[in-house]
């Protein structure tokens, strides 16, 4: 049967499901304090878990006790059939009470781990409940007309969760191999080289014929190609600091204008403001210092109020 993961998708598709994972670590990151470029895995799964009342059940046919338990919180175990256990990688089913999401257990950590971050991004976007949908991720084989669109954009965004742009930006342009990259973010092979292409294609603008040729010289850590990647990352970004010449960066990461860092600012508590404004003083940033104390004023005149 022919595979369904990794599809290539349209340019418009991938930049709105960039815009939806961007969004999203946003929030993760100002609400856990950890920069976007480091934020892993289980912190998005950590984020979901304090934010939404999940439960996780592991599923295999034979075995009978849960491998990767450090995962989730008080996951479920049960046994199923063959058959589905070979053609289904995770299931998510909305729930009034709570969203029940099953993961195959047999599948290598990278594997699991994609999927976990697929089936959240059913439940965050995807309005499951609303629409009473009930998704089922599949090995192989093909999705109906009407589901294929949410399969692809779950793939795309549970990519982007797993390496998120700025990681892997940094870690491009510190001259990593394809394998080192593989094992600091913990990707299987497969989902590294199509991250990688979709990186290319979508977000530096080369063909996918040359994106794939880049990749593939990658894999074989030719220093041409590495060379070529890192010149082209900083390239863009050059060009992106030129047409926004207003970036702010805070003690836990960059944001790209006022109305992004002051939406930061506002979710700090009185302490976290303080931190921040004593960061602003050490590093001289004078637009930090002004945000900072405009909030805090803010903040102050409520509590006044009140």
């Amino acid at each position: 049967m022919k595979k369904v993961e990794y599809r290539v998708v349209d340019s418009n598709v991938y930049n709105k499901c960039l815009n939806l994972a961007n969004e999203l670590l946003n929030q993760i990151s100002a609400q856990s304090q950890i920069p976007i470029s480091k934020i892993s895995p289980k912190d998005i799964i950590s984020y979901f878990e304090s934010k939404c009342d999940i439960n996780f059940s592991f599923f295999e046919s034979q075995k009978n006790e849960i491998i990767y338990k450090e995962l989730v919180q008080n996951p479920d175990f049960i046994v199923l059939d063959d058959s589905l256990v070979n053609r289904t990688s995770g299931l998510t089913m909305p729930k009034k009470e709570r969203a029940l999401i099953f993961i195959n257990q047999s599948m290598p950590l990278t594997r699991i781990k994609f999927t976990i971050l697929h089936e959240l991004s059913h439940l965050h976007f995807h309005k499951l409940e609303d629409n009473k949908k009930v998704f089922t991720s599949k090995f192989s084989g093909k999705y109906s007309d009407d589901v294929l669109p949410f399969e692809d954009e779950a793939n795309i965004i549970a990519s982007l969760l797993f390496c998120s742009t700025p990681k892997l930006e940094m870690l491009l342009t510190r001259n990593y191999s394809f394998n080192k990259i593989k094992s600091i973010t913990g990707m299987s092979i497969k989902g590294l080289h199509s991250r990688l292409l979709n990186y290319l294609h979508h977000i530096l603008g080369l063909s996918n014929s040359k994106a794939l040729e880049l990749v593939l010289n990658l894999r074989e850590d030719d220093y041409k190609s590495i060379n070529k990647i890192k010149y082209l990352i900083n390239r863009k970004n050059n060009q992106l600091r030129q047409s926004c010449p207003i970036s702010i960066r805070t003690s836990l990461g960059v944001f790209d204008n006022k109305s992004s860092c002051i939406l930061f600012l506002k979710k700090l508590s009185t302490i976290e403001l303080i931190n921040e404004l004593n960061y602003a003083h050490t590093t001289k940033n004078q637009l930090l210092e002004q945000l900072v104390m405009n909030v805090f004023y803010q903040k102050s005149a409520v509590i006044t109020m009140k």
